[in-house]
């Protein structure tokens, strides 16, 4: 795993040193909002649960970043796991359709063995920021910045008393801007919320895929011009659980994800009438209501963490419109971190052996809970294209 601890240090390194890195200056609102503080500071906590005791030690740097950081290939945490071992390791599917059903099977390795992504993370094509008309005269980089970024070790002592490294995790205060890359394995909190009209999901129900039945259909035709919502998170493809069968109860998250979605006992949820109604028609074999409910994680080319710039209230500082509590760990162990998304119920974020990326629901500035990706109905069930991140291409510098 020391690989993967350098890759991460790597990536610190990068972030520092872009040539993009830049001072900015602030405007009056954003100026007042600013208190005075360290370039470096570092804070210590402890943390105690079920008789056992961490140590923490945080670095924060007092920078505001914008930069535009490409990279082939982001890979962290890779080491053996096995979807027999019952840790929530995800199984690879291929899907198939008959036009009215859908079928998956596992996809075997060369020794018969059910295949699994060989990384917690595996992102390609990884970006931080994008491009604007890349295949003009005139390109405009759109940076992705970072306000307050961090860097946090985990201690535990051993059986032997002696204090070790346990975890390590890198993490932004604040951030805004698109993050793109080819989500081929996802260990973590991955949350995204849809968002639609109810006519978009008749359509793809009973309309274009003709897969709902006909009392799905006179439902999801009674919602038509409702707005319908709900969450969306890594699940295993072949079953549309939460967990892959057969994961041990300790087991808190799946592990190498290549779905997401809504989980089998999720539902659509609705603002008009049917709202006591539409939540009994809960998912089940990657299906609502006719509806797919499993996604490939491959299909979100490009999430925009923040407030986008065309749904921000006029004047609208970054303190306002930028998301907060994204991170990157790694752990030998069980590590329990401070959960930063500024929430109401936020206590600890529980990570296991491994690597993790967190990129969940957040508080704004105003309490309001939101999530980094939300998409419009048929954006997820279609995906989300990638945005250019090179001049002169989609990707690929």
């Amino acid at each position: 795993m020391g690989s993967t601890i350098r890759v991460l240090l790597c990536l610190i390194v990068i972030f520092l040193s872009s040539p993009l890195l830049a001072l900015e200056l602030l405007q009056d609102r954003e100026l007042a909002e600013v208190t005075g503080q360290a370039f470096v500071s570092v804070d210590s906590s402890s943390y105690s649960e079920g008789g056992e005791t961490w140590d923490f030690r945080r670095i924060n740097l007092g920078l505001d970043i914008q930069t535009l950081l490409t990279a082939d290939e982001l890979v962290v945490g890779e080491f053996e796991r096995s979807f027999r071992d019952g840790d929530g390791t995800a199984p690879m599917v291929v899907e198939g359709s008959d036009g009215s059903t859908r079928t998956v099977d596992y996809i075997y390795d060369e020794n018969g063995d059910v295949a699994v992504p060989s990384a917690d993370l595996i992102l390609e094509n990884f970006a931080l920021g994008a491009v604007k008309d890349p295949y003009s005269a005139n390109p405009e980089v759109d940076p992705f910045r970072i306000r307050a970024p961090y860097i946090e070790l985990a201690y535990q002592d051993n059986d032997q008393g002696i204090r070790q490294v346990v975890g390590f995790r890198m993490g932004f205060g604040r951030a805004q801007g698109y993050l793109s890359a080819d989500l081929l394995s996802v260990t973590g909190n991955f949350e995204a919320h849809v968002v639609g009209n109810g006519t978009d999901a008749y359509r793809s129900a009973c309309v274009d895929g003709n897969s709902g039945s006909w009392d799905q259909c006179l439902l999801l035709a009674a919602v038509q011009g409702s707005v319908i919502y709900s969450p969306i998170e890594l699940l295993d493809g072949y079953t549309g659980n939460a967990l892959p069968e057969g994961t041990n109860e300790d087991a808190g998250y799946i592990k190498r994800a290549t779905w997401a979605g809504v989980p089998t006992g999720g539902n659509f949820s609705t603002s008009s009438w049917l709202s006591g109604i539409l939540p009994l028609l809960t998912a089940k074999n990657c299906e609502i209501s006719g509806v797919k409910s499993c996604l490939k994680t491959g299909i979100y080319q490009s999430i925009y963490l923040g407030l986008p710039e065309d749904q921000r209230p006029e004047g609208a500082t970054f303190e306002e419109t930028s998301a907060r509590g994204m991170f990157v760990s790694l752990q030998s162990q069980d590590v329990p971190w401070e959960d930063l998304s500024g929430l109401s119920n936020a206590g600890r974020v529980y990570t296991e052996r491994g690597a993790f990326f967190n990129s969940a629901a957040y508080a704004d500035a105003a309490g309001n809970r939101r999530y980094p990706l939300t998409l419009d109905l048929y954006g997820g069930l279609a995906g989300k294209p990638r945005v250019a991140t090179c001049v002169g291409r989609v990707k690929g510098c």
